[in-house]
């Protein structure tokens, strides 16, 4: 499994002819709107994952639970399977209805969750980082930096991302998991299914298109998927990789309901 998550780490950050690459200044408004761009503003609902690396590289891609997003989103595939990150978790970018006032003012609204006029769906997104927040937290099943280190990196975005809202969210916060249904349920609305795949020619036919298609709808998880969220959150996926595991809870919660049955049955009677 170290091999293979190897493997999808050199080629997800692979880099070849069609690879963009350059220099913007530090700490800069021109790196807060590359950063900004990267993320495609704050359309379609996208949720990141990232890992924030010990020497500063800040590593994400896009996650979901279509196939292929989920697969390619670990944090362990972002951190190459090393032992000691900085920081890592879940990210995503909000458009402000009233850019110059605090993201927690009463009157702010933001998109997704509502139709902000100004940007996406209707119209290209503004560039002008102040125009969004950066939610962030730690919600990562390996890693999971401990909440008392999130001020830290709110520092540290702020001062190499000006002008954007920073705010940081420990991943048990109850309006965090508000705030990324409103994410899903734009996505639904505003994004796009995607499928990867790995080819040695980097080309792909009509036909392979087809089958994608088809294989995205209802798919299972195949052995190695489940093995990857193995590793990235074990207590939830350990059940789904015990043989028969699924099965003997589902026994069990018919035997507790039946016991329930019984026992209302036996006081409706009594009385």
């Amino acid at each position: 499994m170290n091999t293979a998550l190897h493997h999808q780490h050199s080629r997800v950050y692979n880099f070849n002819n069609s690879t963009e690459y350059g220099v913007v200044n530090p700490k800069s408004e021109d790196a807060s709107l590359q950063f900004l761009k990267m993320v495609h503003y704050d359309e379609g609902g996208r949720i990141f994952t990232y890992v924030l690396t010990l020497d500063g590289l800040l590593r994400f891609t896009e996650t979901g639970k279509e196939f292929g997003i989920d697969l390619l989103s670990k944090h362990t595939m972002h951190s190459d399977v090393n032992i000691y990150i900085a920081c890592s978790g879940e990210f995503f970018v909000r458009r402000l209805s009233h850019p110059e006032e605090p993201t927690e003012a009463p009157n702010q609204e933001t998109h997704p969750n509502e139709d902000v006029p100004g940007g996406p769906p209707d119209s290209p997104p503004p560039k002008d980082p102040q125009a969004y927040e950066l939610v962030i937290d730690n919600d990562s099943g390996t890693y999971r930096p401990k909440g008392d280190l999130l001020p830290k990196l709110k520092t540290f975005l702020n001062e190499n991302f000006p002008g954007l809202h920073v705010v940081v969210k420990e991943c048990t916060d109850d309006t965090l998991s508000k705030m990324k249904d409103e994410q899903r349920q734009r996505k639904k609305k505003e994004g796009q299914n995607i499928e990867m795949v790995q080819n040695s020619d980097d080309e792909i036919s009509s036909s392979d298109e087809e089958t994608l298609e088809k294989k995205g709808k209802g798919r299972k998880k195949t052995p190695k998927q489940r093995a990857f969220d193995a590793l990235e959150d074990p207590t939830k996926a350990i059940k789904d990789l015990i043989p028969g595991e699924k099965g003997r809870e589902e026994r069990e919660a018919r035997e507790t309901e039946g016991d329930q049955a019984e026992v209302e049955g036996e006081s409706a009677g009594g009385k």
